[in-house]
């Protein structure tokens, strides 16, 4: 019965999650464990257990006497989650290029975003864009630090997804920095590889203009004019 709960719970999580980090739960949007249980077809107690999780994770708010919220994206935050991407990945992709052996998976995963690019399957790019990444720190042994950066990538994250459904990303551009990268790495080259991989991942936050404008009441803790962001 409890290994039953925690599955349960688990489900819960991942699919409300997702869900968030897509915006199909839009930032500010009021949640209720009961409709969550109905639509997920669950019981409460599980949805109630994923909801005090991903409020803990700051991605759900609740206000008293008015209800529970999907959290705004904070932007302060994403920054900051970029920041220490930046400063973990140069290390890793170094790494990777100084010592890692070829790795099939990641021609393989190139293949792929071509194939999601040509058919326009936003989500499915994304999700091979992080499996990218991901195989340096499998590669080089550090996958629990790619496990510990999902927790404090969710909002840098849902900026992603959702900068995929407004701008139309150069999407050749994104897959021919990836082959450089892979290209610098399989050359054991870890200078270039570094110099690729900071100029990559800096793009993290780029049009934010843009989705501020198209989605102004989705964002909290925005820049200021002085900030260098």
């Amino acid at each position: 019965m409890l290994n039953s709960l925690v599955s349960l719970k688990l489900q819960a999580y991942a699919t409300i999650l997702k869900k968030i980090i897509n915006t199909e739960y839009k930032p500010g949007q009021r949640i209720s464990e009961k409709e969550l249980g109905e639509e997920l077809n669950i019981g409460r107690t599980p949805v109630r257990e994923a909801l005090l999780q991903l409020r803990q994770e700051g991605l759900i708010n609740v206000v008293p006497q008015s209800g529970t919220y999907i959290t705004k994206i904070d932007l302060e935050v994403a920054v900051s989650a970029r920041f220490i991407r930046e400063s973990i990945e140069i290390r890793i992709i170094k790494e990777a290029a100084a010592t890692a052996p070829a790795s099939s998976r990641l021609h393989t995963i190139l293949n792929n975003q071509k194939f999601f690019s040509k058919q326009k399957e936003f989500e499915r790019f994304f999700a091979e864009d992080e499996a990218f990444h991901e195989e340096f720190y499998r590669m080089t042994n550090h996958q629990q630090v790619w496990d510990w950066l999902q927790t404090i990538n969710m909002q840098l994250n849902r900026f992603r997804m959702l900068r995929l459904k407004v701008v139309e990303l150069p999407w050749k551009a994104l897959i021919d920095e990836h082959q450089k990268i892979l290209t610098a790495v399989e050359q054991h080259k870890p200078a270039e590889a570094e110099r690729l991989i900071e100029n990559h991942l800096h793009l993290m936050l780029d049009e934010e203009g843009a989705l501020l404008k198209a989605f102004p009441d989705y964002f909290t803790n925005l820049p200021t004019a002085e900030d260098p962001e």
